[in-house]
């Protein structure tokens, strides 16, 4: 029998992890270099092997996650498992995803390209840009909202709104809309 060794973490991987635990507490614009190099108990010098400043760091940890977030839309054929990975995926990154839905750049960005990857999916330009902005507004929501919601039930509900069918509570006549 064999004893694996504990993987060591990458020098990069400690920084990339330091500054999401400082999110947890701190906004953005109020974390230094200094205090990622603390949190990360390296040298500034070996910070500065992997990013010229915080800013590329965020950069790299913005799309990173976000590629992560996209890939559940490829990568999965259900959309149950969909709405709760991403759920689970925006929970667990939530330090991140509080500093990032609380900028709308940043919010239009990712929207966006999840409009191009629904318009893969579904071949339906509409329909992706319509899902796209509507669950990044609902994600918006929730993570605005303190995470109220457990990642199931915030799972569930956007399932829920995404298989509502809108024509049964609504018609179109002339160019005005009715509430049936």
């Amino acid at each position: 029998m064999s004893i694996k060794e504990p993987q060591m973490k990458s020098a990069k991987e400690t920084i990339i992890e330091s500054l999401l635990q400082l999110l947890a507490n701190r906004n953005f614009d109020a974390v230094s270099v200094k205090d990622i190099v603390q949190q990360a108990e390296i040298s500034r010098s070996t910070f500065y092997l992997h990013f010229t400043d915080k800013y590329q760091l965020m950069d790299e940890v913005r799309k990173s996650l976000n590629d992560q977030f996209l890939r559940f839309y490829t990568e999965t054929s259900a959309v149950s498992p969909v709405t709760y990975q991403i759920c689970q995926h925006i929970f667990f990154y939530r330090s991140f995803y509080s500093h990032e839905f609380s900028n709308a750049v940043a919010i239009h960005h990712l929207s966006n390209e999840l409009a191009v990857r629904l318009h893969e999916v579904f071949n339906d330009q509409d329909y992706a840009i319509f899902a796209s902005y509507g669950t990044i507004g609902y994600l918006c929501a929730w993570v605005e909202d303190d995470f109220r919601s457990s990642p199931g039930e915030a799972a569930e509900k956007l399932m829920k709104i995404g298989f509502t069918d809108w024509t049964e509570s609504i018609s179109f006549t002339r160019g005005e809309i009715r509430q049936k």
